[in-house]
């Protein structure tokens, strides 16, 4: 029970109630552009669209390797000094680049031999590749800027920036999409609107820390500490976040990459929750005193509550599936079984993430020696003994590496916090 006689919690109530109400608007006007381009873009173009957006993924995760849970553990003890926490940002900032050149060389070709193996033409495929650069480089920063808002839980004005951000992306897709219905025109409109959220936020963040300062050598090293120990799993995410996509596009067509795409928007109704965590819950969590059964109770809160919404809005999609599919228009209308599957991974892999974001905010971190290789043994197996081939195959593979993802990383939460010393967290 909430003391409303205590005006701290009362603020906190207050706090998350306006946050999830405002992320829930941002939901369904990310919602709207994404099925703005499912309906007016052909399969095979959407196809191709969807690839480029797994591709944005993959190059998100892999430029990041942990940096972002750097920045908010990091930030989390030094917050209120504006020096210091510019001085963090900086260092995350210049890391961040370097892999960016990095990934960016490795994973634009491979981007494009997957398109030209979906059908399409040299032409196309160089279109969508470029077209891609302004969103993946305006992504690079955007998140360490808004890690500063988030700390200070200044959340008001990150919520305005990225709703009036999703609502220019929704307008930009729909206008150029009817002049040129192509994936390259969709990729560059999301672009252009991001582009514009990323100026936004470095203002915001520019209130509350010097971006101007100069990395520290002593946080430059703890960040090099805990890259180390992040990026093989972050590596390991890059690619098992995107695998439904990877998998399909290689042994499937291009009307079942778009079926998996298409299916996998839905999904995406479940991210209001995922954001809310980010921005309330993850940078309380950053900030707690190292008090384990607190740590603990913290985390299985957040879990529960996560679970509670997410099984919620799943029965919600079975007694109405016809509804739904609706939404994704008629060439999607027959996939009532493989829309329940894709609604239930996608449900698991937020699971599965909030997990994650919560035991990397404080630090603790499956050593990847021991998760890699399980993880890519389960997937393995899976990929033999389901048909990958077919879409409902693809979604069954995301669905149970999920579930199993989920598992190793709350049971290690708990062992973890279990096994240190308390100084120690």
């Amino acid at each position: 029970m909430i003391n409303l006689r205590d005006p701290e919690r009362v603020e906190q109530l207050k706090q998350l109630l306006s946050t999830t109400v405002l992320q829930g608007v941002l939901q369904i006007l990310t919602f709207a552009a994404g099925i703005v381009v499912i309906r007016l873009l052909a399969e095979d173009q959407y196809a191709y669209y969807t690839i480029a957006n797994a591709t944005l993924g993959t190059l998100a995760v892999l430029t990041d390797s942990g940096i972002s849970q750097w920045v908010m553990s990091r930030g989390g003890s030094v917050w209120q000094d504006r020096e210091r926490l510019g001085a963090v940002i900086a260092c995350a900032m210049l890391l961040r680049r370097r892999f960016a050149l990095i990934a960016g060389a490795v994973a634009i070709p491979v981007l494009c031999l997957l398109l030209l193996r979906q059908g399409a033409n040299w032409q196309t495929a160089l279109l969508v590749c470029l077209s891609i650069l302004p969103l993946f480089i305006s992504t690079l920063t955007s998140q360490l800027y808004e890690a500063v808002g988030r700390l200070h839980q200044v959340l008001w004005p990150l919520q305005r920036t990225q709703l009036i951000g999703m609502g220019m992306r929704v307008v930009l897709s729909a206008a150029s999409l009817l002049l040129l219905p192509y994936a390259w025109m969709a990729s560059a409109a999301a672009g252009l609107a991001q582009m514009w959220v990323t100026v936004r936020q470095r203002v915001i963040a520019s209130g509350k820390a010097n971006l101007r300062a100069a990395p520290n050598p002593d946080d430059r090293n703890n960040m090099h500490a805990q890259v180390a120990r992040m990026a093989p799993g972050a590596v390991y995410y890059a690619f098992s976040g995107q695998i439904n996509i990877w998998i399909i596009s290689i042994f499937g067509t291009s009307q079942t990459v778009a079926q998996v795409g298409a299916l996998g928007r839905l999904a995406m109704a479940f991210n209001v929750l995922m954001a809310v965590i980010s921005m309330v819950w993850v940078p309380r969590f950053a900030r707690l005193p190292p008090v384990a059964r607190r740590l603990r109770l913290w985390f299985w809160r957040a879990q529960a509550a996560v679970a509670l919404v997410l099984l919620a809005m799943v029965l919600a999609v079975a007694a109405f599936p016809q509804h739904v599919l609706w939404v994704l228009g008629p060439r999607y209308a027959d996939l009532h079984q493989e829309l329940l599957v894709a609604v239930i991974a996608g449900a698991l892999a937020l699971q599965s993430a909030s997990a994650y974001v919560l035991s990397a905010a404080r630090g603790i971190v499956i050593n990847p020696v021991v998760m890699i290789p399980v993880a890519i043994g389960m997937q393995v197996l899976l990929t033999a003994v389901l048909p990958v081939s077919t879409t409902a195959g693809v979604l069954w593979l995301g669905l149970l590496t999920s579930l199993f993802t989920w598992l190793m990383q709350s049971g290690y939460f708990v062992f973890a916090v279990r096994a240190i010393r308390p100084a120690d967290l």
